[in-house]
């Protein structure tokens, strides 16, 4: 005897077929469109599920960045939310303004990408009646425990918490986040267009010193600890005298380092390069890829830029480095701190030529695989479209408990 099909299994199954099929609306929220890290990952990803039909569109707090156009092109016009601040009064009116577009663009998920948007998205969500993703791309440990607090309040009511990194979900779950809620999606590096850029010349070559280069792409900011690298590059060149270290970035510790290396006598080793818009073409320059963070460090741009361009990478173990940077095959992962084990690292690939570009080749090979915009980009439109399936589900067991009830007070 064939068991009937009951009317909500019925109307399951077809809603999930029709969802499978039909065209996603999502919104993504960035605080802007700046290159690097978490808004330029936001930018790759809405321009790549766009590509391929989809309705995605992007809200920002500032409307600035040098993604701005490129995403217009492809995703059309990119709104400014118009939120201004915690305190301030328009900010209210603005989350409403934003809950409204998204009730009337019928919208199915607001993908929160960085902190303030979970902390200010994650009300125009509720308010609008859409499915809410939030990220979490760093330790978190850098943000004041309000803003700590406010994050994980934004995480409870997403569907979906999105890592690029398992070192952030093991962070945040011994801090009490439900780790079952958490998906990990590593970041893009598009190697088709690193390579265009890398194969031009760098715009400041006359900077860079002769002979090995040891180069550290990053903020000069107290998480980044460059000042253990300076204190490494103290140590290698007295075994390695032609070695000089080539520092890209700025931030609020650069007076202070730029002293260190004064102190030290190091000037003629240790080149700070300042802000740069051409990366990839640097480290066509350079040897090994260094990166030394203490903290709050996710899954790093900068070593999968290195691992582009081909290089070996020695990294401290902090956040996801050590799940990029394979030791012994792709370079090595060292203690947060230690310069003398800095130093060592690099020092040990210096004798080594032949194992650096075995590393280098490794490392490449990763990122082709792992990390090109095609396989990022199947992994966010299968977890956008489980959080829509999962909503109609939601739906339509709320509708049949309620049509349930229904019949019961009529009987």
């Amino acid at each position: 005897m064939i068991k009937e099909e009951s009317a909500d299994s019925v109307a399951l199954h077809a809603e999930r077929e029709w969802s499978i099929h039909r065209v996603m609306r999502v919104v993504h929220l960035v605080w802007n469109l700046i290159r690097g890290g978490t808004e330029g990952q936001c930018a790759r990803v809405a321009m790549e599920l766009a590509r391929r039909g989809d309705w995605h569109r992007v809200v920002v707090f500032r409307r600035e960045g040098f993604f701005l156009e490129a995403v217009e092109d492809v995703c059309g016009p990119v709104e400014e939310a118009g939120i201004r601040g915690m305190a301030k009064l328009e900010t209210l009116s603005a989350l409403r303004r934003l809950a409204r577009r998204l009730r009337e663009d019928k919208v199915d998920i607001l993908h929160a990408w960085d902190a303030d948007a979970a902390i200010f998205g994650q009300l125009a969500a509720k308010w609008a009646g859409v499915s809410l993703i939030t990220s979490r791309r760093d330790l978190g440990q850098i943000y004041p425990p309000h803003k700590v607090w406010m994050m994980m309040r934004a995480d409870r009511r997403a569907r979906v918490v999105v890592a690029n990194a398992p070192a952030i979900v093991d962070a945040l779950a011994r801090r009490g986040a439900e780790r079952g809620k958490f998906r990990v999606i590593p970041n893009i590096l598009d190697a088709a267009e690193f390579d265009l850029l890398k194969a031009k010349p760098f715009s400041n070559t006359a900077s860079l010193p002769d002979g090995e280069r040891v180069v550290m792409v990053a903020r000069l900011d107290p998480e980044k600890d460059v000042g253990t690298v300076i204190e490494a590059a103290a140590l290698v060149v007295k075994r390695h005298p032609t070695v000089s270290f080539v520092i890209a970035g700025d931030g609020v510790e650069r007076m202070r380092l730029e002293q260190m290396v004064r102190l030290r006598g190091l000037s003629s080793s240790v080149v700070f390069l300042g802000e740069i818009t051409d990366t990839p073409a640097l480290l066509s320059e350079c040897q090994i890829g260094l990166l030394t963070p203490s903290r709050n460090e996710g899954l790093s741009n900068t070593i999968l830029e290195y691992m582009a361009a081909g290089l070996p990478v020695v990294a401290t173990d902090c956040g996801g480095n050590a799940e990029l940077v394979v030791t012994g095959h792709g370079g090595m992962v060292v203690p947060i701190g230690d310069a003398y084990a800095v130093a060592e690292a690099i020092v040990d690939l210096l004798r080594k030529p032949m194992q650096c570009r075995a590393m280098g080749a490794f490392n490449r090979e990763r990122v082709l695989k792992e990390n090109q915009p095609s396989e990022v980009g199947d992994r966010f439109e299968a977890l956008y479209r489980e959080v829509l399936q999962t909503g109609l589900t939601k739906g339509i067991r709320l509708r049949t408990a309620t049509a349930g009830r229904d019949e019961g007070n009529e009987a």
